[in-house]
């Protein structure tokens, strides 16, 4: 792949309690009395990167002391109040985007793809050949679209902007019915930056590699955008 992202997000809620321990080893015998009076030294912490241990701490030296009191502040660790993050709603499927079935009405350029369900033992969808025009697409590879479910639409733009890709499958998503692409065709790769998912598909995973490969970005079934992963989408996976 020509451009992917090291850092992600949800790097940071699992980093806390190795920060001070990286800083500590980094800054051991330095004190602020090195500093002179209304100084204070300071270093800067990146997050901890896939396959690391510690977070990469750079020494900046003595700088100013903006406010009259300094305080130090300690990590939160598991068991510690604000340790658990309330959980925020769910867009479900069915309920904000409905069950759409038949062909889009859809007239501006994008591609539409068939996949079928994920199999027993397998991990990713059976995909057709992307047809992509304008105006009215009724079949792809000869299979009728007009018994078929919408799964998923990806836009270009955060916010839904600028259509790309439809994805049709056989079968609403239930509890045993969950939808993967594994590798995005050369059209689409890198450029997924929102989505939204129907027929009772109601989360959304989007991987920066293929093969789900992280880091990864997971939503409801509206994702306005996907932020550190925006145009650095590879394969995706929906799920009830």
């Amino acid at each position: 792949m020509s451009r992917k992202v090291l850092f992600f997000v949800g790097i940071l809620l699992l980093a806390g309690g190795a920060l001070g321990v990286g800083l500590n080893k980094t800054l051991a015998g330095t004190t602020d009395a090195e500093c002179p009076e209304g100084y204070a030294r300071v270093a800067l912490l990146e997050p901890i990167l896939p396959g690391a241990q510690d977070s990469k701490v750079s020494d900046l030296g003595c700088q100013p002391i903006a406010d009259a009191e300094r305080v130090m502040l300690e990590p939160i660790r598991p068991g510690d109040e604000d340790w658990v993050v309330e959980d925020k709603p769910i867009d479900q499927g069915e309920a904000v985007n409905g069950i759409v079935r038949g062909p889009s009405r859809e007239t501006d350029y994008r591609c539409v793809i068939l996949l079928e369900p994920v199999q027993s033992g397998e991990q990713f969808s059976k995909a057709s050949e992307p047809v992509c025009l304008r105006g009215a697409i009724d079949s792809i590879s000869g299979v009728s679209l007009d018994s078929s479910y919408l799964i998923a639409r990806f836009y270009d733009g955060t916010n839904y902007a600028t259509l790309l890709v439809e994805y049709y499958g056989s079968s609403a998503c239930s509890p045993t019915i969950e939808y993967g692409v594994a590798d995005l065709p050369d059209n689409l790769d890198n450029r997924f930056a929102s989505g939204k998912a129907y027929s009772n598909c109601d989360h959304i995973s989007v991987y920066d590699f293929n093969n789900y490969g992280a880091p990864l970005y997971p939503c409801g079934a509206n994702c306005r955008s996907f932020y550190a992963l925006n145009d650095n989408v590879s394969s995706w996976k929906t799920t009830d």
